[in-house]
């Protein structure tokens, strides 16, 4: 089994544009999860993909066309507990 790498982004969205971009995102390929939140960021995206040259890829170059985000804030993710 290859081990995939995973990051976890947060979103700050435009008003009233929140079910409208986790439906844009959800056709993203490398976009495994996407929900909203409550609290000072509007929604989480977990991606994954080969490498971290991938990652940043979907991040930069897919999201970039997301014009209802008003800020993004990424982190690589390691799960400490494998199942």
């Amino acid at each position: 089994m290859v081990s995939m790498d995973k990051a976890l982004v947060l979103l700050t969205l435009e008003p009233g544009m929140g079910t409208e971009v986790l439906e844009r995102l959800a056709k993203i390929e490398g976009v495994v999860e996407a929900h909203f939140l409550y609290g000072p960021y509007d929604a989480y995206v977990m991606i994954e993909g080969e490498n971290t040259t991938v990652l940043h890829e979907i991040i930069i170059e897919d999201f970039d066309f997301l014009c209802f985000l008003s800020a993004t804030f990424h982190f690589r993710y390691r799960s400490l507990m494998h199942v």
